[in-house]
C-alpha cells in the first residue's frame, strides 16, 4: 500500500480524485490497488477502452472507475465536468495520467470545485520501510542514493541506472512532445544532462543557454517544461523580512534522488532530503489543504541555509544537511537567530548521537527522515 491510498480512499467518497506524478512513479499500480471484483478499469491508450470511456458506457453501479490516460483525450476537463454534472460521484472516479494531468488542470477552471488532487512521490526514507523492513535505516539510503526512489529501480537496483537512462529518454520523447510544440527532444535531453551535474545548485539560465546553443528564454522555457513533466523541481530563495543581498537564483533538484553526477556524493544526499520534504509538504496541502512552502536561503555574504520550511508563510523549520559534520554550520546558527524558525534543524548523515547547539538541534539524517509523518490523521 503506498502512502497516498488512505487519503485517496477517503476522498474518493465525496469527489472525483486527480492523481498526477513523475511517469513510472506508481500511479497506475496505486490506482489498479484500489478496484475490486465490481471495479472498471479502462485506459485511453487501449482502443476499447476509449469507445467506452468516449460514450461513458462504463456500468453506473461500479465500485470505482479508474480513467488513466485520460489527459490525452481531447477536451478532457469538459468530459470530466459533463460525468461530474450528470452523475455526481456515483460511481466515484479516480483519474491518472502523467504531468500534463498537472498542468492541463492548471489552465483552465472546467474542474474547480469538483475535484481533490493528489501528487504521487517516488519512495522516500519514510516509505522505504514498507518495501524493505528488515533492512537498516543506513541501508535504505544507501539504496536510495544509488537506485532512486521510482519503484522498479529502487526494487531492483542493479538495473536502476538502466531503468533511469529509459524514463529519461520516454519523458523526452513523448511526453514533451504531447505538452510543447518542440519539434525535436534532443535539446531537452541533453538539458537534463547539463542539470545532472548542476544538482542543488544556482541555475543561471545564461550559463545553460550558452552551453547548449540557444537562448537564455529558450533555456528557461526548457527548465520549465522539465518542471511541468515532473523531471526537476526548482527552489526558489526564500527572503520575505530579509534584506535584498539574499541571491534570487532557484535551485535545482531531480525528482530521482540519485540522478546526480556527483563524485562526492553531497548533492545526491540533499537531493534525497529536497525530494523528502516536497513529497512531505505537498502531502499536507494536498490531503489537509495547509499552506506549506519549500525554500532555500542564501546571502551575497555565501551565509546559507539549505532549506527554510514555511508554514502558513512563517518559518517552521531551518534545515542544514552534512555527512558527517556535527559543527553546527555558521549559516544555520546566523538565520536561526535571525527569523527564529519554530524549530532549527542539522540532519547529519553519519552521527554518533544527537546534540543541541546554540538554539539547533543537531540529528541523525535518517531517523529524522524517516519519521516524517504521511498519517491522514496526523498533525505535522
Amino acid at each position: 500500500m503506498r502512502y497516498l491510498t488512505p487519503a485517496i480512499t477517503r476522498d474518493l467518497r465525496k469527489k472525483m480524485v486527480l492523481l498526477a506524478g513523475p511517469r513510472q512513479c506508481g500511479k497506475t499500480t496505486l490506482a489498479k490497488s484500489l478496484l475490486d471484483p465490481r471495479g472498471e478499469y479502462l485506459n485511453w491508450d487501449i482502443q476499447r477502452d476509449r469507445k467506452v470511456i468516449r460514450d461513458l458506457a462504463w456500468p453506473k453501479d461500479s465500485s470505482l472507475v479508474v480513467l488513466d490516460e485520460l489527459h490525452k483525450a481531447p477536451k478532457w476537463k469538459n468530459l470530466l465536468k459533463g460525468v461530474v454534472d450528470e452523475f455526481g460521484n456515483s460511481p466515484p472516479l479516480l483519474v491518472t495520467g502523467s504531468a500534463r494531468l498537472d498542468a492541463f488542470r492548471r489552465a483552465g477552471d472546467a474542474l474547480t470545485g469538483r475535484t481533490y488532487f493528489y501528487r504521487l512521490h517516488p519512495i522516500d526514507l519514510a516509505e522505504s520501510r514498507q518495501f524493505l523492513p528488515a533492512e537498516s535505516i543506513q541501508h535504505r539510503i544507501d539504496r536510495l542514493l544509488t537506485a532512486g526512489g521510482f519503484p522498479e529501480a529502487f526494487l531492483n537496483p542493479e538495473e536502476a541506472m538502466r531503468l533511469r537512462n529509459d524514463r529519461m529518454e520516454l519523458v523526452t520523447r513523448e511526453d514533451l512532445r504531447d505538452l510543447s510544440r518542440l519539434t525535436s527532444w534532443r535539446g531537452p535531453a541533453d538539458l537534463i544532462e547539463l542539470l545532472r551535474e548542476r544538482v542543488s545548485k544556482p541555475t543561471n539560465f545564461d550559463n545553460l543557454a550558452q552551453s547548449l546553443g540557444v537562448s537564455p528564454p529558450t533555456s528557461k522555457a526548457w527548465v520549465e517544461l522539465l518542471e511541468k513533466l515532473y523531471i526537476v523541481f526548482l527552489l526558489p530563495p526564500y527572503s520575505k523580512s530579509l534584506a535584498r543581498s539574499i541571491r534570487k537564483d532557484r535551485r535545482i533538484y531531480f525528482f530521482d534522488c540519485a540522478a546526480a553526477y556527483d563524485d562526492t556524493g553531497a548533492s545526491q544526499l540533499e537531493n534525497l532530503v529536497a525530494c523528502s520534504l516536497l513529497k512531505f509538504t505537498q502531502f499536507r496541502q494536498d490531503t489537509f489543504g495547509e499552506t506549506w512552502g519549500l525554500f532555500y536561503l542564501r546571502d551575497k555574504e555565501d551565509r546559507e541555509v539549505d532549506f527554510v520550511v514555511t508554514l502558513n508563510r512563517r518559518v517552521h523549520w531551518l534545515i542544514e544537511v552534512k555527512s558527517s559534520d556535527a559543527d553546527l554550520s555558521g549559516g544555520l546558527k546566523y538565520y536561526t537567530e535571525k527569523l527564529k524558525p519554530a524549530e532549527s534543524i542539522q540532519l547529519v548523515r553519519n552521527l554518533e548521537r544527537p546534540l543541541e547547539k546554540s538554539g539547533s538541534r543537531i540529528l541523525p539524517l535518517g531517523r529524522w527522515l524517516e519519521n516524517l509523518s504521511f498519517n491522514v490523521s496526523s498533525k505535522a
